[in-house]
């Protein structure tokens, strides 16, 4: 009987959006089960959402005792469109429904429901537009005083301004980025000369595949052409990598430079308290004369997945990698190792017992050594194993010619320059991208090297199974994946280090040295090393001076970034309501501090000469007036503004200020949501009342 009770309450609580209940929660175990409280993160989706949509109907149709949702925002759209409070009213009734309403949600659950969800679903909606959509939208004090009346019994309501968070900081900087002389010369001869040769000119400029695009401006000539080239020109891949390197660097820069003030105000303190702190838990945080140490924590944030890729190459030059944490791909554990290590600055993982290499817990657990090591033969047809660490440079074409062993493929072949993209030759090592099967490389045979361990002797690597890796190897004609981190050569000169070997193979040290076990695939035996593994080894912290997160825009949504104290935006937002939501990512509860937005806007940059033939043309894109001229955002409706008078002038009357005098349209649906007033602070420390 209990059972069979149970089964009713959950069968009545999903209710089957299409009036058929019995199908409805028999389609998952999810739905057959009857939760004790379900809280709906990112709420405003369920209203914003149309209400037959798969998700929603499978949120809605979930059977809790209680039901929460938790959202930055009530209602999504802006607030300034006409149509704002009357969609928002229709989200809201939606959120009701989930929240199970006994007025404008669902009927009491003491009717039947059986084959009448829908038409109760409608009934509460009918009510709802009844005694408050249309009451409030014809300005009907009745209307607004039953919607406030709802709101107020089920929301629990937090505004920045009621917590005294203190107020983000917003920058505009330009970086000029030049175009190249030889560039800026093709144009000018393209406009002054009266026969020049269209194709040679577009080839110089980089645009020589728009020929047929640009052939009215080169009919028209003087400002259209001009201002055609030069466009067209910004466009180019070239002049982008050119501001992916302005910016970068303004970054890097910008960065440095906040980390030296830091250190000139005694250096960075962390915070240890758990409590968020607000102007109401210590008011002596946002003072004039508050001294800011808090760690430096910079997020470079795009909409641009590209782009970002592209400035994040530039950052890796200047900052060591692990400086850097990403948040570039969707995978959830590798964000959140990314955001863990940015955020707490240390990183988790093991050492390999063979290689000594470091290995990163990203989510997936650590049983093979993933660091890749090098298969080479030397001069004397020795066959060995290397850790890239070794490999002092590649052999090049020059190297090559001028040494003894010049019998190509023999003992390896020169390794061409242009495979490594500009890069010297002694950064061949640095990424796998560059090697070749037959490579001719220079080693440092020095065991202990610097920067590595010592290596096992003979005897220990007997006693875990070399003689059998030597079987397999030799078997397979040392095509195969085993091998061994054994001892060096023996040299007869100790003085010399390096030595002249060539490429053979590479894979991770976990392959190399694999436990024996039964393969079924070729039916044989594989693998034969009996000693200690990555599996074997504790998992540990590592500290780490992480201070840089890349964020691709489309990955930012929920995220908690309070402890940051700067943000560079790669891309001008215009948008107030997105720039709103940028910011509120580190603008929020639990920030201990003001949070700097920099926007990095571009202009390219002409020489003199170049500039005094865009004036006499007239040209519109070179005008400097054409220049990104927003030096202002308001601190409450994040509108952007020509002059910080501008902006100061409009905070007076603007509608979210609570200090303003602003006439506040009380129909607005935004202006019901700020007559709700938060619970009491919980003050840390403060006697119970």
């Amino acid at each position: 009987q209990q059972h069979s009770h149970a089964r009713k309450r959950r069968a009545e609580d999903a209710i089957d959006l299409s009036g058929d209940s019995e199908s409805y929660t028999s389609s998952s175990p999810l739905l057959q089960l009857r939760w004790f409280r379900i809280v709906v993160d990112e709420g405003h989706e369920l209203g914003g959402n149309d209400a037959s949509s798969a998700v929603t109907m499978f949120i809605n149709g979930m059977g809790a005792e209680r039901r929460w949702v938790m959202s930055g925002t009530p209602t999504t759209g802006d607030e300034d469109r006409v149509d704002f409070t009357a969609k928002g009213l229709d989200q809201l009734q939606r959120l009701l429904f989930f929240l199970r309403h006994e007025s404008y949600g669902t009927l009491p659950e003491t009717m039947e429901r059986r084959g009448r969800a829908k038409g109760n679903k409608e009934q509460a909606k009918s009510a709802w537009e009844a005694r408050v959509k249309k009451p409030f939208l014809k300005k009907q004090s009745d209307g607004r005083k039953e919607l406030y009346q709802v709101l107020d019994e089920v929301m629990v309501m937090h505004k920045k301004e009621d917590i005294g968070l203190p107020k983000p900081i917003f920058k505009q900087s330009e970086v000029s980025v030049p175009v190249p002389p030889d560039i800026q010369s093709a144009m000018i001869d393209a406009v002054l000369s009266k026969d020049c040769d269209t194709t040679s000119i577009l080839s110089k400029i980089g645009i020589s595949d728009r020929h047929q695009m640009l052939s009215r401006a080169f009919h028209a000539g003087g400002s259209t052409l001009f201002d055609a080239l030069v466009s067209e020109y910004l466009r180019t891949d070239s002049f982008q990598t050119l501001v992916d390197e302005a910016q970068a660097n303004f970054i890097i820069d910008g960065i440095k430079r906040e980390r030296l003030e830091l250190e000139d105000r005694g250096g960075a303190i962390l915070d240890g308290t758990t409590a968020p702190i607000t102007a109401a838990t210590d008011p002596t945080r946002f003072s004039e004369n508050w001294i800011d140490r808090r760690p430096i924590k910079a997020v470079v944030y795009s909409n641009s997945h590209n782009n970002l890729l592209d400035v994040a190459e530039y950052l890796y030059e200047s900052f060591d990698s692990s400086q850097i944490a990403e948040m570039m791909e969707s995978r959830i554990e590798q964000m959140s190792y990314e955001l863990g290590r940015f955020r707490h600055g240390y990183k988790e993982g093991k050492n390999c017992p063979i290689c000594g290499a470091w290995n990163e817990y990203t989510g997936s657990k650590l049983t093979s050594c993933s660091n890749r090591l090098v298969e080479v033969e030397d001069m004397e047809d020795n066959t060995y194993l290397i850790e890239p660490e070794r490999i002092i440079r590649a052999v090049g074409q020059v190297e090559f010619n001028s040494s003894n062993n010049r019998v190509v493929g023999r003992h390896g072949n020169p390794v061409e320059m242009d495979r490594l993209q500009g890069a010297p030759l002694t950064k061949y090592g640095l990424s796998q991208k560059h090697w070749r099967v037959g490579d001719r490389l220079c080693i440092d045979s020095r065991d202990p090297h610097p920067l590595l361990r010592k290596r096992w002797s003979e005897e220990k690597w007997a006693a875990y199974g070399s003689a059998k890796c030597v079987e397999l190897a030799e078997s397979d004609g040392y095509e195969g994946k085993d091998n061994y981190l054994g001892p060096l050569p023996n040299d007869e000169d100790e003085s010399s280090r390096e030595v002249m070997v060539k490429l053979k193979k590479w894979q991770p040290c976990g392959r190399f040295h694999s436990r024996p076990r039964w393969d079924t695939r070729r039916k044989k035996n594989v693998g034969w090393y009996k000693g200690p593994t990555l599996e074997d080894v504790e998992m540990r912290a590592q500290k780490e001076d992480t201070f840089i997160l890349l964020l691709d825009a489309s990955l930012s949504h929920g995220l908690d970034l309070s402890f940051v104290t700067h943000m560079f935006l790669l891309e001008p937002i215009d948008d107030a309501a997105l720039l709103e939501q940028v910011t509120s990512r580190a603008h929020r509860l639990g920030c201990t501090g003001p949070v700097t937005i920099e926007t990095i806007h571009v202009w390219h940059q002409m020489d003199s000469a170049t500039k005094q033939v865009a004036k006499q043309l007239a040209s519109t894109v070179q005008d400097e007036a054409r220049k990104r001229t927003s030096k202002a955002v308001c601190d409450h409706c994040y509108r952007s503004f020509d002059s910080i008078e501008k902006a100061d002038e409009h905070e007076l009357t603007c509608d979210r200020n609570p200090d303003g005098n602003a006439v506040v349209d009380p129909y607005h649906l935004s202006s019901v949501y700020r007559a709700i007033r938060p619970p009491a602070p919980m003050i840390v420390g403060a006697p119970d009342t």
